[in-house]
């Protein structure tokens, strides 16, 4: 078994300027990278670039940069970086295996020179990353620090293929460096995270099915090793149902990711949606003969086309637009008045149909996980929260499918039934103990506001229907509304711009635009004129 030692630090020396150190960089298609990640490397005399065949300008910008280049068909990151280590003619013992979109730090130079200058007898040690997205360092959300096994000693050292990537494979010892190198995962692109991600995945669940995960010993999970004790929770994981409600959860408010703003959370639902990918295909593959087997693990391959996820349909969620311009009425169909009607029947009193003979559930497996989540998860976060935290309220509501403009204000007493049944443009306000009660889609404008004990019901029953049908009607606010406190907004109603429902008062038709509006139901008291 792999011994594990950890280094914090080394003694400083000054016998050489730079660390003995080969680098090694394996690339695809990196031109936009290349050249960044080879500055990085300048304090090196020994750098290769280890090409996997690229068809862009990656291995002419690599010469013209005094690397020097070598190409070799990519099958897998284990063979490739062995490949590495038996057929290239590497000056030092000592190698650091770097990818294009990877950065070396000073500090991390600093620590390998004074470390190797000893002539540590370790076979290689693992190196923490810093995760850099949407120009963030996240600490909390990539879970730093994370390690990967990047400075080794040629002679002592090899890999084997694990998921998407590769393991140490050595019988000597394993050191731990604490000084990080720089990672930007999204530097070319997030069509080019989820095309490797899509990859990955496939991997990811060919490993599971094929039972090549490593052994799981529950007490890892709480070993004071680092590495040791991550590659346990990952292995745990992959006995875990709903993973990517997990991840996501964990994400956020485990790791804490809900504090580091919208880089933060859009990292969440991106880690969410690759755990989501593994899952769907460990489902497709244990429903698939060994040939479609063969032709899974062939698509995961880089070089083969593969199936480009949609990023607007994966990252946006779809957007609740409004459902009528001004005054224009929502149009409804008009339930039959019994079943019996429906079929053209006529059915004495004794052979009526009975109230309450429920139909199936309109709700959907996806919504009712969701809707648990939200009533167990993200209901108590909104409301354990300090009146003036708006942004985190928004931000929890946005993790949860609403679309919620700049500036929203919403009090932690707020009551919503469906967060992703939301749309509350810019700038608008909801009061406390409001009911957003959303069981249809609630469009609320731009500058209005919902006052305190406001109840906006988007969801009825068809009395008519022996079933009780629930019927979910959307609710449309236009700008610059008020709802008094108090008010009541009943299913499909259009509450016109500028408008006022005072408080107290109860509308169940459309409200026409700059009316004043009082009463139960409803009626129109006066023109509203702003000053």
């Amino acid at each position: 078994m792999t011994q594990i030692k950890k280094i914090h630090d080394a003694p400083h020396r000054v016998e050489s300027p730079h660390p003995a150190v080969s680098v090694l960089i394996l690339t695809l298609n990196e031109q936009v990278n290349i050249a960044d990640c080879l500055a990085s490397c300048a304090w090196s005399d020994d750098v290769h670039v280890l090409d996997s065949q690229s068809e862009d300008q990656t291995r002419d910008i690599a010469e013209s940069m005094n690397a020097h280049v070598h190409v070799n068909a990519f099958e897998s990151f284990g063979k490739q970086r062995n490949w590495a280590i038996d057929n290239i003619d590497m000056k030092h013992d000592w190698v650091f295996h770097l990818d294009a979109d990877e950065r070396f730090t000073p500090e991390l130079v600093r620590v390998m020179r004074d470390l190797l200058a000893d002539d540590p007898q370790e076979s290689g040690f693992h190196i923490p990353q810093k995760f850099i997205f949407m120009g963030k360092w996240l600490k909390r959300s990539a879970a730093y620090p994370t390690y990967q096994m990047r400075l080794f000693h040629k002679g002592r050292m090899r890999f084997r293929d694990y998921g998407h990537g590769q393991r140490e494979a050595t019988d000597g010892v394993v050191g731990v460096l604490d000084v990080p190198y720089l990672h930007y995962p999204f530097s070319k692109g997030i069509y080019d995270w989820l095309d490797k991600h899509n990859r990955y995945s496939s991997l990811e669940a060919l490993q599971v099915v094929e039972g090549s995960t490593e052994a799981f010993n529950v007490f890892d999970l709480f070993r004071g090793d680092r590495v040791r004790r991550r590659r346990a929770w990952k292995e745990f994981s992959y006995r875990l149902p709903m993973r990517p409600t997990i991840r996501l959860v964990t994400t956020l408010f485990v790791l804490g990711g809900v504090l580091e703003g919208r880089p933060g959370w859009t990292y969440a639902r991106l880690i969410s949606m690759y755990e989501r990918m593994i899952t769907l295909k460990l489902r497709l593959l244990r429903q698939r003969s060994d040939a479609d087997t063969e032709e899974f693990e062939r698509d995961s391959q880089p070089a083969a086309r593969t199936e480009l996820f949609d990023a607007r349909d994966q990252i946006i969620e779809p957007e609740l637009r409004p459902l009528q311009s001004s005054a224009a009425p929502v149009q409804r169909t008009a339930a039959p008045t019994s079943a019996a009607q429906a079929n053209g029947e006529l059915l004495g009193a004794d052979d009526a149909p009975h109230q309450m003979q429920p139909e199936a559930s309109p709700w959907s497996f996806k919504e009712k996980v969701g809707r648990a989540i939200w009533m167990l998860v993200g209901r108590p976060l909104f409301r354990a929260s300090f009146h003036n935290w708006h942004p985190y309220r928004a931000s929890i509501l946005r993790l949860f499918g609403a679309r919620i403009g700049k500036g929203v204000s919403l009090r932690p007493t707020v009551n919503i039934e469906v967060p992703w049944m939301l749309h509350l443009d810019d700038d608008c306000t909801v009061g406390d103990y409001a009911i957003l009660y959303s069981l249809g889609k609630i469009y609320i404008g731009k500058r209005s506001i919902i006052s305190q004990y406001a109840h906006l019901c988007a969801g009825t029953h068809d009395y008519a229907d022996h079933t009780f049908k629930l019927l979910r009607w959307p609710i449309h606010v236009g700008d610059d509304v008020w709802i008094g406190a108090d008010a009541f907004i009943g299913p499909g109603v259009h509450v016109g711009d500028l408008s006022v429902v005072g408080a107290r008062s109860s509308t169940y038709k459309n409200v026409a635009q700059r009316q004043v509006y009082v009463g139960n139901p409803a009626k129109p008291l006066k023109e509203r004129v702003l000053r």
